[in-house]
């Protein structure tokens, strides 16, 4: 297990030690393309990864060999309930992020939650016939995986598959993040305190949420974020390959000032650095 996982075990966080993850991995090609070159760049050192994509098997294998000769990258699970991927194994969970939690805002349903297990043990198994192994984190597509039902389906998993790395909690931890952080702020100290209830770790530091606007000045909420970090923690970053849509403008930027070294010097201004 990575010196990061042992540290969030309960061993002291290394002062100024951050993770850098990009989300997304294996989503399509392109920013499965972009994200291996930023972590063999020394951008990043973590990834999470979506394996119901039609190119899973060979993206996997290909990140797989990749973290296997760079020491200290660290792979996670991005559970999905919110995006129709090729091999999503059950469509009727698919919905947008604003319908999960609705849900979450009414009585729990066990047929649900049930569903949403066997839909996260497929993606787990998909995750290691495709990398070879278990994931050193898990966390959520659109942090699905902080809500209610979601948050059981896997707290079950983890104890069925023996789990023993971390988990994402995604409370911002310079206050920032407007409307989307005041979502999920609450949900996220609710499953910080049940994984530690379980002794399941998780980052002890957060930041990286965006609007996903073009407009927004990412280095300045990089280094808000970074400053806030003062015990470490994770920056989610969302690197990928252009389009024409807002989103994947906002994806090809980060990927741009990542690869310039832009966020390294914003690391370096904080007197942090990647970890371990």
């Amino acid at each position: 297990m990575p010196d990061t996982a042992k540290a969030l075990r309960g061993e002291p966080w290394t002062p100024g030690l951050i993770v850098v993850c990009a989300d997304d991995y294996g989503a399509e090609d392109k920013t499965s393309a972009v994200i291996r070159d930023l972590v063999g760049r020394g951008r990043l050192n973590a990834a999470t990864c979506l394996v119901e994509g039609g190119g899973w098997a060979e993206e996997g294998s290909r990140l797989a060999a990749l973290a296997a000769a760079t020491p200290g990258v660290q792979v996670g699970l991005h559970l999905n309930l919110t995006e129709r991927l090729a091999h999503v194994a059950d469509p009727g969970m698919i919905s947008p992020i604003a319908v999960h939690l609705a849900q979450a805002l009414l009585p729990a349903s066990a047929a649900r939650e049930q569903r949403i297990g066997l839909a996260f043990r497929a993606q787990w198994d998909r995750f290691v016939a495709g990398f070879g192994r278990p994931p050193d984190f898990i966390d959520g597509h659109e942090h699905v995986h902080l809500f209610i039902g979601p948050r059981r389906a896997l707290f079950r998993l983890a104890r069925d598959v023996g789990f023993s790395g971390w988990m994402r909690q995604c409370e911002t931890t310079s206050g920032r993040g407007g409307l989307k952080g005041r979502v999920l702020d609450p949900f996220s100290r609710a499953f910080r305190r049940e994984a530690t209830a379980r002794d399941l770790p998780t980052n002890p530091a957060f930041g990286g949420l965006r609007r996903f606007d073009p407009r927004e000045d990412v280095e300045a909420l990089w280094r808000g974020d970074v400053a806030a970090m003062g015990a470490g923690g994770l920056l989610m970053v969302h690197p990928g390959g252009d389009d024409d849509s807002s989103a994947g403008r906002c994806r090809a930027q980060e990927a741009s000032l990542l690869a310039e070294g832009r966020l390294a010097a914003v690391l370096a201004g904080q007197r942090a650095k990647l970890g371990p």
